[in-house]
C-alpha cells in the first residue's frame, strides 16, 4: 500500500528556545540552526521593543553593515509595505521580529508575502499567536489572514517577565481559553459534523490543562481574590508569575497552542465562544481590555453557559490575580452581555455554545450567575 497519500505536511517552527538571556545567544543559536545573518532585517516596535531591538542588532551586526533596522507603529497596510519595501531593498534573506502580537503578526504577514523566512523574538507572552499561522493585521479593517508560522522562536526569560504584568495574565487568559475552544470544537461536530483533528485537540487541550496544573501545584492561595486586578502591582508581587519556570510553562503552552492550529490548518482548536465575546466587545467598548484578558474572563462564562467544570480555573485565577468580577475587569456587565448577543454575528460560521442559547434568556442569566458568583443578579 502507498503510505505517502495519508500522510500530512504541516508547516511548524523549526526550533524554540526558551532561555535566560537569550538576546545574548542569539548569534550562537542563529548560527546552530544553520540561519545565515548576512543580510538581517530586524523589525521592532518604536517603544521599548526598539531598545532590544537595537541591542540585539548591535550584537548580531558586530560593525559589519549586515543588519537592517526598521521600527513600525501600527499594523496596518502601510507597515506592512514598509516591511516588504525593506525586505526587497536590501535583498533581505532573514527577517527577526522582536515585538509583541502586533509587530509579530505584521511581520509574519509581509515575510509570507515575500517568501522570506522569519524568526520570532516575542517581548511578552500576551497570546498563541507567537507560532500560529495566523496574523492579525489591519487592512481595509482588522483581519485575521493566512501565514506562514516563523522558522523559529527565541524567547528571552529576562525580556518577558520584565513587560507590563497585564501581557502575563493576557498570555494565561488566552491559553486557558484553549479549554473553553475545544468543547466548542465538539460541540461544531455533534451539531453540524464538523470535523474535529484529534493531534490539534489534543495538543491545543493539554497545553492549558498542563499550565493549570502546574499552577495549582505551584501556586499560592491569594485570600483576597474577589478584588483581583490585572493592573494591580500586587499581582506581580504575591504570586508565581515572575518565576521563571512558570513562565516557561506558559510560553511552552503558547506556543503547543500555535502550532495545534497549524495542525487543524485554522484558529479553531484556541477560539471559541470566549474569543467571539472578546471581538464583541471590542467593537462596542470605546477602550477595550487586553485581548487575552477579555477572552479568559470570557471563558468562565462560556463554561458556565455549557455546564462544564471550572472550578480549578477559578483557582488558578485567583492565585494569580487574574480578574474574576467585572469590577475588576472594569467593563459593565450590561456591555458584556451586549457583546455576549453579538458574539455570534463576529464569525460567521463559527459554531459555538453562543448558536444553542442565543434565545434562552434564563440560561445565560444562569451562567452570569454562576460564573460570576453575582448570586444578587435579577
Amino acid at each position: 500500500m502507498n503510505m505517502s497519500s495519508t500522510v500530512r505536511s504541516i508547516g511548524i517552527p523549526n526550533f524554540f528556545y526558551i532561555e535566560e538571556n537569550a538576546r545574548d545567544k542569539l548569534e550562537d543559536i542563529l548560527c546552530r540552526e544553520g540561519i545565515a545573518i548576512d543580510r538581517c532585517l530586524i523589525v521592532s516596535g518604536t517603544g521599548y521593543t526598539c531598545s532590544i531591538a537595537d541591542g540585539i542588532a548591535r550584537r548580531l551586526d558586530s560593525g559589519s553593515d549586515k543588519i537592517v533596522r526598521l521600527c513600525i507603529n501600527s499594523n496596518d497596510t502601510h507597515a506592512i509595505n514598509s516591511i516588504e519595501h525593506a525586505i526587497a531593498k536590501d535583498e533581505v534573506s532573514v527577517v527577526v521580529a522582536v515585538g509583541g502580537g502586533k509587530v509579530l503578526d505584521t511581520v509574519k504577514y509581509a515575510c509570507s508575502n515575500q517568501h522570506k523566512p522569519m524568526l520570532a523574538f516575542p517581548t511578552a507572552l500576551s497570546n498563541d499567536g507567537i507560532s500560529s499561522p495566523i496574523a492579525v493585521v489591519r487592512l481595509e479593517s482588522i483581519e485575521s489572514k493566512g501565514a506562514k508560522p516563523p522558522i523559529g522562536i527565541v524567547v528571552d526569560i529576562d525580556v518577558v517577565k520584565n513587560a507590563p504584568k497585564y501581557t502575563i495574565l493576557a498570555g494565561v487568559g488566552d491559553l486557558i481559553s484553549n479549554i473553553s475552544a475545544v468543547e466548542d470544537w465538539r460541540l461544531a461536530y455533534e451539531h453540524r459534523g464538523e470535523e474535529i483533528d484529534r493531534f490539534a485537540e489534543i495538543l491545543a487541550r493539554n497545553a492549558a490543562e498542563r499550565f493549570i496544573y502546574y499552577v495549582l501545584k505551584n501556586g499560592k492561595v491569594n485570600n483576597n481574590s474577589s478584588n483581583n486586578n490585572y493592573n494591580n502591582s500586587r499581582c506581580r508581587d504575591s504570586n508565581i508569575i515572575q518565576d521563571n519556570k512558570f513562565l516557561i510553562c506558559l510560553a511552552e503552552g503558547l506556543i503547543q497552542s500555535g502550532i495545534a492550529m497549524s495542525i487543524a490548518g485554522s484558529s479553531r482548536p484556541a477560539s471559541g465562544a470566549e474569543h467571539l465575546i472578546s471581538h464583541a466587545l471590542d467593537r462596542i467598548l470605546e477602550q477595550p481590555k487586553p485581548h487575552g484578558i477579555q477572552v479568559g474572563f470570557a471563558t468562565i462564562f462560556a463554561m458556565a453557559l455549557r455546564g462544564s467544570e471550572f472550578t480549578d480555573i477559578i483557582k488558578v485565577y485567583d492565585m494569580l490575580g487574574f480578574p474574576t468580577t467585572f469590577n475588576s475587569l472594569g467593563i459593565p456587565i450590561e456591555k458584556f452581555l451586549e457583546a455576549v448577543r453579538l458574539a455570534p454575528y463576529t464569525r460567521k460560521g463559527r459554531f459555538t455554545i453562543l448558536d444553542l442559547v442565543r434565545e434562552d434568556k434564563a440560561m445565560i442569566m444562569n451562567a452570569l450567575r454562576s460564573a460570576y458568583n453575582l448570586n444578587h443578579l435579577v
